[in-house]
């Protein structure tokens, strides 16, 4: 954990003991050791669960609709006795995780303080089907925090089944709906992430993610957002096939961070962004081991992540700033196999990661995913950190 200012950068927290042994696999309590281990966390900076703004809950079980709900259910169950309503705005993304045992990990964005008001969303914006003390979105001072926003009708029935673009619309619609409860509108997202679900391999995965596209850019700002695109497992109803989350920051003055010679985007003239600074935050979105045409360089995960955080290091400079300034990453990583190869994977990623950021570094959640927006890509890393005053 790491606060700079009012802000408090969280990593991804798993069931694990003070001896680093994994908790049973239960799901009723892995979730209250993760919130206990959270409580706990805060109150040693004098903060606590009511500055917690969003949550996110990467979840892992088996992909039948019956077993999802019931250990959503134990989830909210359990979570939901640890805030009182409003509480923070939330994500669950069902994924792979790098513990083996493990079934759940949550990650927190926190800030101490400051003029905080709930984000209403209008009458017949979607909801969820149960009852829980979670909103949409949370304004603290300039800073809007929004949640997973999907294609959900306001009696939380998915909309679009089977059909990624309207999905995609009713999501980015959402979003975009939400920006503007909360004072802001497109061109003050700073950092947008897009989960999606695709079984399909090689050529169809880009196909897909352009199809997508075609969608998005509709409500997009020129430039963009900084974020990540990220194949998933899938979310908590089988028949969503996206969810989109963000973060705003509102005002006119800002940066761009777009440096000559990087990695781009497959369609040219996208006009997506690498990294915004704004006020005193810098938000670096997710970075890939691509060419200038979205194509991936290197087929092993130490050559491939080790680019990743080399094109974090020029976003980085493009404003002036270094990975002294960087209090968390996200590391979105492909590995398949047994436990041994996916931890031996993991351990590649984190030796590579002390090359550039010394210990004690970064926080980190790290997240195992499905794929990405593109072919062959094994990492892609998100980061966040305070520039100097």
């Amino acid at each position: 954990m790491i606060r700079c200012g009012a802000l408090v950068f969280v990593g991804g927290i798993l069931a694990i003991d003070a001896e680093d042994r994994m908790a049973p696999p239960d799901v009723t309590v892995q979730t209250k050791m993760v919130f206990d281990s959270l409580r706990e966390a805060l109150a040693g900076i004098g903060a606590s669960l009511a500055d917690v703004v969003k949550h996110s809950i990467y979840f892992n079980c088996p992909p039948e609709q019956e077993a999802i709900d019931a250990f959503m259910a134990q989830v909210n169950a359990v979570r939901s006795s640890y805030f009182s309503a409003p509480g923070p705005a939330t994500t669950e993304i069902r994924c792979g995780l790098d513990r083996e045992g493990a079934l759940l990990m949550l990650d927190v964005w926190v800030v101490i303080g400051g003029k905080r008001e709930v984000i209403a969303p209008p009458d017949g914006h979607w909801r969820w089907a149960d009852d829980l003390p979670f909103v949409h979105g949370w304004k603290v001072d300039d800073m809007l925090f929004i949640g997973a926003q999907r294609a959900l009708d306001a009696n939380g029935q998915v909309l679009g089944q089977d059909d990624i673009e309207v999905q995609t619309d009713e999501s980015f619609r959402n979003l975009d709906t939400m920006l503007r409860a909360g004072g802001g509108d497109r061109h003050s997202l700073m950092r947008q992430n897009t989960y999606f679900l695709f079984y399909g391999q090689g050529r169809e995965v880009t196909s897909y993610w352009e199809k997508m596209n075609a969608v998005r850019r509709r409500y997009m700002s020129v430039p963009s957002a900084a974020g990540a695109g990220l194949r998933v497992q899938g979310m908590p109803r089988l028949e969503e096939l996206i969810q989109v989350e963000g973060i705003a920051v509102l005002g006119d003055e800002r940066l761009r961070l777009q440096p000559a010679n990087h990695w781009d985007w497959s369609v040219p003239g996208m006009q997506y962004t690498q990294g915004w600074v704004k006020g005193p935050l810098i938000f670096i979105g997710g970075q890939i081991s691509a060419d200038n045409h979205g194509r991936a360089v290197g087929d092993d995960m130490e050559t491939q992540a080790r680019n990743v955080f080399q094109f974090i290091r020029s976003t980085l400079a493009e404003g002036g700033y270094t990975e002294a300034n960087i209090s968390k990453l996200y590391i979105y990583f492909h590995a398949e196999g047994d436990w041994r190869q996916i931890e031996d994977t993991r351990a590649v990623i984190a030796r590579v990661q002390r090359e550039f950021y010394p210990d004690p570094g970064p926080v980190v959640t790290a997240v195992r995913v499905a794929g990405f927006a593109y072919e062959n890509l094994l990492v892609e890393i998100e980061a966040f950190g305070v520039r100097p005053d």
